[in-house]
């Protein structure tokens, strides 16, 4: 609780008696700099100017007096420092030089500058104190809230002078510390990458970086997932579980789209939105073609990357029809239009563009199933259909067969096997039982597309005789479409499974 009627109120002379912070998280210049710097940046970047033009104007307003504290024998202003920088000028313009004769201007219509050179300040006990105040005036609701990295780099600050996440924490309980620990290492992680582009790392590292379009991404576990990003729970800490190679391309991507305008708080409003969707996908593509270049020493430690590896490396396309079936994926991937454009003519709608990776993003695994499945989920989400459809299709098979009887498991109940099947219990014993189980809850909804995936009266895609030849079958083979069709059919029917 900070009760700042014990704190101590002094009248100070604002050029000789108070110092401006260079430890302020709004300035982005090294600490020890001349005070005459600090407030050039205030003027420059955090429109101290505007100070200046509403104290000529209106006066100086006293119903918020600046907090200083005492640091190495000086009075130092740790909140207020634009409104004491911009009472500094009026004083002596020439402290900001790009604004002087502005700053001159507007000080001549100042009925008494000697009046205000003297004000009253409060001084904070310590800098524990002064830093909860700080935190409760730009990280919660009482004012208008710093930007998102300045935010982020306040307790980045406290945490480089020794403070672990726990003490921060416990120091202000009505903040969401963890977000902005979060938010500050996810950052240090984009600005510590080598970029090969060295304008890409000044951009990252600029004050005013849109750090708002980067959390529309890191907070979406989905894309946790993929880039191989950790997030701590309890403390927000982030750690980078990929290797640093597949990160920096991933790195590379994000930061020149930001800076490009290709991705923004727009068209990353909704994870569900078809920009979203085609920007993870995207991200995907990125990485399949990069993981097989990594060096031994560079493998991704994260488990769903090393599945998505395992599952590429047992797939290889090799010689020039691997290379041709990779080009027509990256020509699939990329074309957003069908048909050419005739002279005279409208220009043709654009048809939807054919997903490469199947959208398992309204999938969630309760906890009580099994990790199995969690794991398969996370190794569908990111295997690319063009590539690789018959693996994708066997992994289907076994995803459909090991939900069904994960789901019959928490439900107490048994799956039994038909009289002349001994031991086992098969993909269709699991079928039987699933449309038994709908018609008994009264899901109807869900029975033709368990009938159509058990008999294949509504055709053979997407069938269990089509799974089961894929499986088994040396003469059959599955396409992307064939995917793509399979998957609109047992969708809803894995969510209904999965619904906890």
């Amino acid at each position: 609780m900070i009760d700042m009627s014990t704190w101590d109120e002094l009248v100070v002379d604002v050029v000789n008696d108070v110092r401006l912070d260079p430890r302020n998280v709004r300035l982005d210049i090294p600490e020890g700099v001349p005070e005459s710097d600090i407030v050039q940046d205030l003027f420059t970047n955090e429109k101290a100017l505007s100070l200046v033009e509403g104290i000529a104007k209106v006066g100086l307003l006293t119903h918020e007096v600046p907090i200083v504290l005492e640091r190495n024998g000086q009075l130092i202003v740790v909140e207020g420092n634009r409104r004491v920088a911009a009472l500094k000028a009026i004083q002596n313009p020439y402290l900001a030089p790009d604004h002087q004769a502005r700053i001159g201007k507007l000080a001549q219509s100042v009925p008494d500058r000697a009046a205000i050179r003297r004000i009253t300040v409060k001084k904070a006990p310590s800098q524990d104190d002064a830093d909860q105040l700080v935190a409760a005036l730009h990280t919660g609701n009482q004012r208008v809230a710093w930007g998102p990295a300045r935010q982020a780099a306040f307790f980045q600050a406290q945490l480089d002078a020794g403070k672990s996440p726990e003490e921060l924490i416990a120091q202000y309980p009505t903040i969401d510390v963890r977000k902005f620990i979060t938010r500050s290492k996810i950052l240090e992680l984009f600005r510590n990458v080598t970029y090969d582009d060295p304008s890409l790392g000044d951009y990252a590292r600029k004050r005013r970086f849109p750090v708002s379009t980067l959390a529309r991404l890191y907070e979406n576990e989905r894309f946790l997932d993929l880039v191989g990003i950790h997030i701590q729970n309890g403390t927000g800490e982030v750690s980078l579980v990929s290797s640093a190679g597949l990160f920096k391309r991933v790195a590379t991507k994000i930061v020149s789209d930001i800076r490009d305008g290709v991705i923004n708080t727009r068209t990353l409003n909704k994870t569900s939105s078809v920009r979203y969707v085609e920007y993870m996908d995207d991200l995907r593509d990125l990485l399949g073609e990069h993981r097989d270049d990594e060096p031994a020493n560079g493998e991704p430690n994260s488990t769903h990357l090393d599945a998505s590896n395992s599952l590429a490396n047992g797939s290889q396309l090799s010689g020039s029809d691997g290379q041709d079936q990779r080009s027509q994926a990256r020509d699939g991937a990329d074309s957003d239009f069908r048909g050419l454009n005739v002279a005279g003519r409208d220009k043709p709608k654009p048809l939807p563009r054919k997903r490469n990776y199947l959208n398992t993003d309204n999938l969630t695994v309760p906890t009580s199933f099994p990790a199995s499945i969690h794991e398969i989920v996370k190794e569908l989400s990111v295997i690319n259909i063009q590539r690789f459809p018959n693996a994708t299709l066997d992994l289907l098979r076994t995803f459909l067969e090991k939900t069904i009887k994960a789901h019959a498991d928490v439900l107490g109940e048994e799956i039994k096997k038909s009289s002349n099947e001994q031991g086992f219990v098969y993909l269709s014993n699991c079928l039987v039982w699933l449309e038994q189980h709908f018609k008994s809850t009264g899901q109807t909804a869900f029975i033709q597309p368990v009938q159509k995936i058990r008999g294949g009266r509504y055709g053979f895609v997407g069938s269990k005789a089509q799974l089961d030849a894929i499986n088994h079958n040396h003469h059959v083979f599955a396409t992307p479409d064939d995917v793509r069709e399979c998957w609109a059919t047992i969708e809803g029917v894995m969510k209904a499974v999965l619904k906890p």
